[in-house]
């Protein structure tokens, strides 16, 4: 079937590829705005490696003789572990529960973020907001946000409750936009 229809495959293919880089670019702000990300994606990161290796291992006899199937075992190592942590924030997110976890208000600012640089006679106005809060274990965490400033009155040391979403695989995601 792919010798009859080349072109169509490859078109679905990067089809399919341009879906999963438009969605890696949609889960950036979830990336950003979690809690343990760094241990979500590498452990993701590890476990699709260690099922690439477990293919390749298995079709071990079918990829031999090696230099002849370069393209395959490079795209088994390579692709999949690129889009890892992308899975395993999807994963996480999907079924997870929502609470509220209590943080130390630190400070709430507003950056300015232009993807062509600031015109000297451009009214600067702030395009997101930095939340920077820290934890009961004393650990400082910084959100971003674009919509508004939620804690405008509050001051330096109070105790506010920031909605998360408590996921699956061990990581807390930020529900403010």
């Amino acid at each position: 079937m792919l010798d009859r229809y080349p072109r169509l495959f490859a078109f679905l293919f990067m089809a399919l590829f341009a879906g999963l880089i438009w969605l890696y670019v949609r889960e950036f702000p979830h990336f950003g705005n979690s809690i343990n990300m760094r241990r979500l994606v590498w452990g993701s990161i590890v476990v699709v490696l260690s099922l690439s290796a477990g293919l390749l291992w298995f079709w071990r006899e079918r990829l031999m003789p090696s230099d002849k199937h370069l393209p395959e075992i490079t795209f088994l190592l390579l692709i999949p572990p690129l889009f890892a942590p992308l899975a395993g924030s999807l994963l996480n997110r999907t079924f997870a529960s929502e609470t509220e976890i209590s943080f130390t208000f630190l400070s709430e600012k507003p950056f300015v973020a232009t993807p062509y640089g600031l015109i000297k006679t451009d009214q600067v106005e702030p395009t997101g907001y930095e939340l920077i809060v820290r934890d009961a274990e004393g650990e400082e965490h910084r959100f971003r946000y674009k919509k508004q400033a939620y804690f405008p009155l509050t001051k330096r040391g109070e105790s506010i409750l920031l909605p998360f979403r408590d996921g699956r695989l061990g990581t807390q995601v930020l529900e403010i936009e």
